[in-house]
C-alpha cells in the first residue's frame, strides 16, 4: 500500500508543485549566490518567476577561471550583460578573477559600474593588472587585491599615471609590491596593514623617478628598502605600531628615510618620532639621510619635543633647516 509520504510526493507530482519557486526572494538569493555566476544567470531560463532573481543579487563573482569559457572575448560579453542588465539593486561587493592577458576595456567597465553604483567592496585579481594606458589618476579605496605571485607591479600598464591613492587596500597574498610609475607625481598610501594574510611581512619597492610628493599615513611600518625617487619634494609620514613590533618599525624607518634623502619637506607624526627615537644607541650610528631638507614638520605639538638624538639624526645633514611643531597633521 501506498504510505502518506508516497501520497504526497504523487500529489505535488501531479498538480506539478514547484517548491523552490515558492520560496522567499531572500532565500533563492542565498541559494544562488552559492553556485557559479554563469550557473545563476542561466536559472532565468527556468519560467517567469525566475527570470530577472539573478538580477537582484548583491554580490557578483565574475570568475573567469571556473566559468568555462573559452576565451577573453567570451568572458568579456559575460561581465558586460551581467552589468548592462542588471536591476538598480544595491550591490554590495564585485569580484573579478582572470588569467587571460590585460585588457583595458574590462577593467574600465567594471570600474564606472563600481563608481556609479558605489560599491562598497571590489576584490580584483591583479594579475590582470589596471591595463588603463590613458589614466592620469587613480584612486581606490578598501580594496583587496589577489595574486599567487610573489612579486607584482599592477599599475605599470598605467603608463600616463601621475596621480595614485591607494586607502586602507590590502595585497591579500604578495610578498613583494611593486610601484612603478615613469610619470607618476603623487602618491598616497593610507591605512595599510602590517602583513598579509599568510603572515609575511610587505615589501614595497617604488621605482617613481619624477615622484615630487609622497604621503604615508596611519599605517604600519613595512618593509621600504627597494625606494627610488630622486625628484622627491615632500614627504608625509604618520606610522602606527604594536609594541611588541617596535625593533621592526624602527629598522623600516631607517629604511624608508634612506629612500625619502631627496625631500626638501618633511612633516611627521609625534608617533613616527616615537619609533625613532625608540632606540638612541641604534640611531646615533646611523648618518643622517635628509640632505636637501628646508622644512621640517611635526605634529601634534602636545607632545615632548623631538629628543636630541633624534633632531640630530634627522637634521644632521642640514643643520639649518626650520623646525615647526603644529597642532595637526
Amino acid at each position: 500500500m501506498e504510505n502518506e509520504e508516497d501520497k504526497a510526493r504523487s500529489s505535488c507530482r501531479s498538480e506539478n508543485i514547484d517548491r523552490l519557486s515558492d520560496l522567499p526572494d531572500s532565500i533563492i538569493h542565498k541559494i544562488l549566490s552559492l553556485v557559479d555566476l554563469r550557473c545563476a544567470v542561466q536559472t532565468s531560463v527556468l519560467s517567469k518567476r525566475w527570470r530577472f532573481l539573478w538580477t537582484s543579487l548583491t554580490d557578483l563573482n565574475f570568475n573567469g577561471t571556473c566559468m568555462d569559457f573559452t576565451n577573453f572575448l567570451t568572458f568579456n560579453r559575460f561581465v558586460s550583460r551581467v552589468l548592462s542588465t542588471r536591476e538598480d539593486s544595491n550591490v554590495y561587493k564585485i569580484q573579478l578573477y582572470s588569467t587571460w592577458s590585460p585588457h583595458h576595456s574590462l577593467l574600465d567597465m567594471v570600474i564606472k559600474y563600481a563608481v556609479s553604483h558605489h560599491i562598497q567592496n571590489m576584490v580584483i585579481n591583479y594579475a590582470l593588472g589596471f591595463a588603463l594606458p590613458n589614466l592620469i589618476s587613480l584612486s581606490l579605496s578598501h580594496c583587496s587585491f589577489t595574486n599567487s605571485s610573489d612579486f607584482d607591479d599592477p599599475f605599470a600598464s598605467c603608463l600616463k599615471l601621475k596621480n595614485l591613492s591607494l586607502r586602507s587596500c590590502s595585497f591579500l597574498s604578495s610578498k613583494v609590491l611593486k610601484i612603478s610609475g615613469l610619470q607618476l607625481l603623487n602618491l598616497e598610501i593610507v591605512g595599510l596593514g602590517y602583513m598579509n594574510l599568510a603572515g609575511l611581512l610587505y615589501r614595497i619597492d617604488i621605482f617613481a623617478p619624477k615622484l615630487i610628493s609622497f604621503v604615508y599615513k596611519l599605517s604600519h611600518i613595512v618593509d621600504f628598502s627597494g625606494l627610488h625617487l630622486p625628484s622627491l619634494n615632500f614627504a608625509r609620514v604618520h606610522v602606527c605600531t604594536k609594541q611588541d613590533k617596535k625593533k621592526e618599525a624602527y629598522l623600516g624607518l631607517i629604511n624608508m628615510f634612506k629612500g625619502l634623502g631627496n625631500a626638501q619637506s618633511v612633516m611627521l607624526h609625534s608617533q613616527t618620532i616615537e619609533v625613532l627615537g625608540s632606540f638612541p644607541g641604534l640611531l646615533e650610528q646611523e648618518p643622517s639621510p635628509l640632505k636637501r631638507l628646508k622644512s621640517l614638520q611635526v605634529a601634534p605639538n602636545n607632545k615632548p619635543l623631538v629628543p636630541p638624538h633624534v633632531m640630530t639624526y634627522l637634521l644632521g645633514g642640514t643643520p639649518h633647516a626650520e623646525t615647526i611643531y603644529a597642532d595637526y597633521l
